[in-house]
């Protein structure tokens, strides 16, 4: 099955699913955000997301989410193959390494205490924030194709079942 087929075929549940899976993750993921913003709201000081994206922090907390992805994508190589594994393995892997470089490249930057390298923090911001932004889009998806993949729509097959064996009694003269 097609990557596109795979999740035209996913029903509103496997949706609903990884909606409430990756809300749970933003959410929990990103504590150190929130807890920040209300430590630094309470102490009078107004955060910006400069105060949370200028070292990096996006950039992990993107490889925080293209790893589980990758494994997902990646953990079971037989049937039922998954709808797409090239194509996905590939963006999480490469969203990974970006995001590896982001952050060593940052870490390398401020490593003395004057910095050796000048950080173009506006790329840096723009950057890491995009790329958590695909890593949370792309480990959504995923999700999707794998609740599809494993929770079958049992009523469905029975059904479709329960008719081919309806035709098939039919065929042997038993429904006359």
């Amino acid at each position: 099955m097609t990557f596109f087929r795979a999740l035209r075929s996913a029903r509103s549940s496997h949706w609903r699913d990884a909606g409430i899976w990756l809300g749970y993750s933003l959410v929990g993921s990103l504590t150190p955000i929130w807890f920040g913003w209300l430590l630094l709201t309470l102490l009078s000081r107004s955060p910006s997301w400069a105060d949370f994206s200028s070292h990096g922090e996006f950039a992990l907390y993107s490889a925080a989410m293209f790893a589980p992805t990758l494994y997902i994508i990646l953990r079971d190589l037989k049937d039922p193959g998954f709808p797409g594994r090239l194509s996905l393995g590939l963006l999480a892997f490469t969203g990974a390494v970006i995001a590896t470089a982001f952050f060593a490249a940052v870490t390398t930057a401020f490593m003395s205490p004057e910095p050796l390298l000048r950080v173009n923090q506006l790329f840096l911001r723009r950057g890491t924030l995009s790329l958590f932004a695909f890593s949370a889009g792309l480990a959504f998806i995923v999700t999707v194709l794998d609740n599809a993949r494993f929770q079958p729509d049992v009523r469905g097959i029975a059904a479709t079942q329960q008719q081919e064996l309806a035709k098939d009694f039919d065929k042997l003269g038993g429904g006359q």
